[in-house]
């Protein structure tokens, strides 16, 4: 069973981690600062749309946010990693320029626009602004990107995530 006052406090301290007031984390969730208060009280919960965008944007799990603790049945696809600060990369800007010559320029303004990249050990990442971008990179570009990753950056078999930014984590499909 779901103790309010522990995922009232459970929310609170987030809020507090992250810095932000609650009409800041209001206006990121798309709900009222009275409903962000409420939810701090204890008085009642987030709907469960709301603690999926709490839960991307922070980095937290719905478990987590409503019980205090952390399940994890090693099955999960996804891993949060720190977002990079010196992006954008020389490799990814050559990249972004071939990639321009290859496709539409609306594909190219939808997709690739707001787009970022960056090598990480043995990672090339490329970041969308957002998890549905990113999934459709993959499935629709990555035919075309990991190859003009791998001619730039002189590596053979490069391993390449599509990745989507959120507000202050990053979540990468392997």
């Amino acid at each position: 069973m779901i103790d309010n006052n522990r995922a009232a406090r459970n929310i609170l301290n987030l809020r507090k981690r992250l810095s932000l007031t609650q009409t800041e984390l209001a206006g990121i969730l798309g709900v009222s600062h009275q409903a962000v208060s409420k939810w701090e009280q204890g008085d009642c919960l987030p709907d469960i749309g709301v603690l999926l965008k709490l839960g991307q944007v922070s980095g937290t799990s719905v478990e987590e946010l409503l019980l205090g603790e952390s399940i994890s049945d090693g099955s999960a696809s996804e891993k949060i990693v720190s977002l990079p600060t010196e992006l954008p990369d020389e490799v990814w800007t050559q990249a972004l320029e071939r990639i321009q010559g290859r496709i539409s320029p609306p594909s190219f303004n939808t997709w690739f626009k707001d787009t970022q990249g960056k090598h990480l050990r043995e990672t090339y990442c490329v970041y969308s602004p957002s998890r549905f971008a990113a999934e459709w990179l993959y499935h629709r570009y990555s035919n075309l990107i990991v190859p003009i990753l791998e001619d730039i950056t002189g590596t053979s078999g490069l391993k390449v995530e599509f990745c989507s930014m959120g507000a202050w984590d990053i979540y990468c499909k392997d």
